[in-house]
C-alpha cells in the first residue's frame, strides 16, 4: 500500500505537482548518497588493492571474511570450518574463529583432472589439479605463516608473495577437522574445499607450501583430555590420512612436517602417558613410507620440538634430551630435515645461552637469572644440528612484542613480550634470516606470523592471545616495522 492517500479536498493538479517535486528531490538525495557511497567504496578498494596501489606497503590490512571454495554451490551459514566447533590451539596457542559462509572461487580452482591420484579423491568433491607442480627449491627459503582458513585467502597469499616477496608459507592441517568421521569424508567437504583453494592459489602465486599435519580426531584416540591433542592409538590410521593429503596435493606441497612439538603433552597425549623420542620414531616408521610411496620428492620434516628446556614426567621433555632419544632410536634416517621452533623470547638471535648476555632492564628474567639453551635462538639451532647432522627446517620463528597493540599487560606466560620493542622484533627477524642462511645447513625459515592478531578472536593480553604478539601487523591492520623490514631485506 502507498504511504500516501488521495485527499479529495486538495486540488489534484497542485497535488500532482507537489508529488513530482517531492519525488525529484528524493531521487536527487538517493542519487547523491549512492554516488558518495560508491566513491568511498572505490577509494577503499583502491587503498587495499594490491594490484592498483603504488605504495611499497599498504597502510593497513582489513580482514575480509570471504571463503573461497572451488566448484561448489554456496552452502548455508553454519557449516563447519577448519577451526572446528571449539577454539583449537596451535603450537603457540592460537585459535581461529569459525567461518560461516562459502563463496565461489576467485581464480584458485581445483578442477577434475585425468592425472589426479585416486588416493586423494573424495566422493562428491572435484579432483584437485595443481596449477604449477614443482619440487622444493634447493636454495635457502624465506617464509611466513598466515592463519590461512580465516579471511580472504587470495588476498593474504598475495601479501606474502608480492608484498613481502617471500617464497614459502606454512599451513597447519588439523586432521580432526578433515576426517571427523572415520568413514565419511563428506562431513568435512567444506574444509577440503578451503584447503583446495588455499593450496592452488598459493601455488599459482609462487609460494612453496609446507603442510604441518597434526591433531588426530577423537574417534582415533582412547585418551582424551581437555586442551590436549595427540596421535591416534593406531599409527597406521595416521599413515592413511597422510597418504590421502599428500596424494591429493602432490606437486603443490613441497614439504610436510610430521606432527608438532611431540615433547609436550599438549601435542602428544597417548594411552601410555609417556613422552619419548623413541615413540615418535615408531610413529615416523608407520607414516613416512606412505608419504614417500605417494610423493618421493616431497621434503619430509621432523615435527619441530617445543624448546622447553625442562623435563617433567608425562608433561614435558627437555628438547635436547628428546632429540638425543630421537637420534638414538634412528630417527634422523627417516626424515630429510629436522623441524625447529625458535621462540626468540627477549634475546637477540646471535646470543648463546651461556655467553653471559644480560639485559638489566628486562622485566622477564628467565634467560638471565636461569640460563638455559632453550632461551637462545642460536643455541637451539646449532644444538639440534650438532646432535643430528641433518639439515634444519625452521618451521616457526619470531619475537613477541606488546608495543602498539592497544592493550596493557601481556598474555599469561608471555611476560617477555613486554621487553621487546617493535623495532627489535623487526631487526631480530632480519638478523635471524641472515644467520640461518649463512649457517649453510638450514633449508628455510618461516616467520610466525603475519596476521593472527586480526584472526584469532582473542586480544593480545588475553589467554590464548599470545600469537597476536608475534604478528607483523597491528590490530588495525597497519604494518609493524617487521613487515617493511621483511619486505625490503635482501633475499639471495
Amino acid at each position: 500500500m502507498s504511504r500516501y492517500t488521495f485527499n479529495p479536498k486538495i486540488d489534484p493538479g497542485r497535488d500532482r505537482k507537489r508529488r513530482m517535486a517531492i519525488g525529484a528531490l528524493a531521487f536527487a538525495v538517493v542519487f547523491l548518497v549512492g554516488l558518495a557511497l560508491f566513491i568511498i567504496g572505490i577509494r577503499g578498494l583502491g587503498g587495499n588493492s594490491l594490484a592498483s596501489s603504488g605504495q611499497t606497503t599498504p597502510t593497513r590490512f582489513a580482514v575480509v571474511v570471504t571463503i573461497y571454495a572451488p566448484n561448489v554451490t554456496p552452502q548455508a551459514a553454519g557449516t563447519s570450518s577448519p577451526a572446528g566447533s571449539e577454539p583449537q590451539a596451535t603450537s603457540q596457542g592460537s585459535t581461529a574463529p569459525s567461518s560461516t559462509s562459502v563463496a565461489p572461487t576467485n581464480g584458485a580452482t581445483a578442477t577434475a583432472a585425468s592425472n589426479a591420484n585416486p588416493l586423494g579423491a573424495f566422493p562428491g568433491l572435484a579432483d584437485f589439479r595443481c596449477p604449477s607442480p614443482h619440487a622444493a627449491p634447493t636454495g635457502f627459503g624465506y617464509g611466513i605463516q598466515s592463519n590461512w582458513p580465516v579471511g580472504d585467502i587470495g588476498y593474504w597469499n598475495t601479501i606474502m608473495a608480492e608484498r613481502l616477496k617471500l617464497n614459502w608459507t606454512k599451513a597447519q592441517v588439523r586432521w580432526k577437522d578433515f576426517q571427523p568421521d572415520p568413514n565419511d569424508y563428506s562431513k568435512a567437504q567444506t574444509n577440503w574445499q578451503l584447503l583446495d583453494a588455499f593450496t592452488a592459489d598459493a601455488n599459482k602465486k609462487g609460494l612453496n607450501i609446507l603442510f604441518g599435519i597434526i591433531d588426530a580426531p577423537p574417534w582415533s584416540r582412547s585418551t582424551i583430555k581437555p586442551d590436549k591433542t595427540g596421535p591416534p592409538d593406531d599409527f597406521s590410521l595416521a599413515a592413511k590420512f597422510f597418504e590421502k593429503v599428500i596424494a591429493r596435493y602432490k606437486g603443490c606441497v613441497q614439504a610436510v612436517e610430521v606432527w608438532n612439538e611431540m615433547n609436550i603433552d599438549r601435542e602428544w597425549t597417548t594411552p601410555s602417558g609417556a613422552i619419548a623420542g623413541a615413540d615418535y620414531v615408531k610413529f615416523l616408521k608407520a607414516v613416512v613410507p606412505s608419504i614417500r610411496a605417494v610423493d618421493p620428492g616431497i621434503l619430509v620434516v621432523m615435527g619441530a620440538l617445543a624448546p622447553t628446556g625442562f623435563s617433567a614426567p608425562g608433561q614435558s621433555e627437555d628438547d635436547f634430551a628428546y632429540m638425543d632419544q630421537f637420534v638414538a632410536a634412528g630417527g634422523p634416517a627417516l626424515v630429510d630435515c629436522i623441524g625447529v621452533h625458535l621462540n626468540g623470547y627477549n634475546m637477540p638471535p646471535d646470543k648463546d645461552w651461556n655467553e653471559g648476555y644480560n639485559n638489566p632492564a628486562a622485566k622477564f628474567r628467565g634467560p638471565f637469572d636461569n640460563p638455559n639453551h632453550s632461551w637462545s635462538f642460536k643455541s637451539t639451532l646449532y644444538g639440534y644440528y650438532q646432535r643430528t647432522s641433518k639439515p634444519q627446517c625452521v618451521t616457526e620463528f619470531g619475537w613477541a612484542s606488546m608495543q602498539n597493540l592497544g592493550v596493557p599487560g601481556n598474555p599469561p606466560g608471555f611476560e617477555f613480550a613486554l621487553d621487546n620493542t617493535e623495532q627489535q622484533q623487526a631487526d631480530w627477524i632480519v638478523q635471524g634470516f641472515k644467520m640461518m642462511r649463512d649457517a649453510g645447513f638450514v633449508k628455510f625459515g618461516i616467520v610466525f606470523n603475519l596476521d593472527y592478531i586480526q584472526k584469532i578472536g582473542q586480544k593480545p593480553n588475553e589467554a590464548r592471545g599470545d600469537p597476536a604478539t608475534y604478528s607483523i601487523i597491528r590490530p588495525d591492520g597497519a604494518p609493524r616495522p617487521a613487515f617493511d623490514a621483511i619486505a625490503n631485506m635482501p633475499k639471495p
